[in-house]
């Protein structure tokens, strides 16, 4: 286990500095998320991620991006689709995990605005934000590593202004964690 940090930028840089130094075919990310209004998340629901966009990229004024005479190009979704995700899934269903499974939005600075909350999940359809999930994906793609995004909802970005519940839900990514240890061969 490693602890790769906080944000985008450092989660990439130290994700790819550990998938060039391990050489391991999967990789696990787990951590934190904010639900997104109409998700139907609750904290301390397990999400697994299909996908991993980068929301802030080009945000404000995404038509603009062909000022230079020719649009730009811009990756700012990853597919996490693999079958070791498949495998994820039905092992902790099969332990009684109820995971939800879809897109999530990684984002520079957690959401405090419920109308940008409902505008990424929107725009997205998406369940939650993270701040690391697309900068390790991409890592992942480069190093040719198949990535697993877990996440357990801390907060509800309909409600910015309640205190996140850490605790119960680092409780229940430690259960999940354990389980998929315990169970993946």
């Amino acid at each position: 286990m490693e602890i790769i940090g906080m944000g985008p930028v450092e989660a990439a840089v130290s994700a790819y500095e550990i998938f060039q130094q391990e050489k391991s075919q999967v990789a696990f990310l787990a951590g934190l998320a904010g639900a997104y209004p109409e998700s139907g998340l609750s904290v301390g629901d397990l999400v697994l991620a299909i996908e991993e966009a980068f929301g802030d990229l080009a945000i404000c004024y995404p038509e603009r991006l062909g000022t230079f005479g020719k649009k730009l190009p811009v990756k700012n979704r990853l597919s996490l689709r693999s079958p070791y995700l498949e495998k994820a899934v039905c092992i902790l269903e099969e332990n009684e995990f109820h995971p939800e499974v879809g897109p999530l939005v990684t984002v520079c600075c957690a959401t405090r605005d419920p109308e940008r909350a409902l505008l990424f999940g929107r725009r997205y359809a998406a369940l939650a934000e993270n701040m690391e999930g697309f900068g390790v994906a991409l890592a992942a793609e480069k190093a040719g590593v198949t990535l697993i995004e877990l996440r357990t909802i801390s907060n509800l970005l309909e409600k910015p202004e309640d205190p996140w519940e850490t605790e119960r839900a680092l409780s229940a990514l430690k259960e999940a964690l354990r389980c998929l240890s315990k169970n993946w061969r």
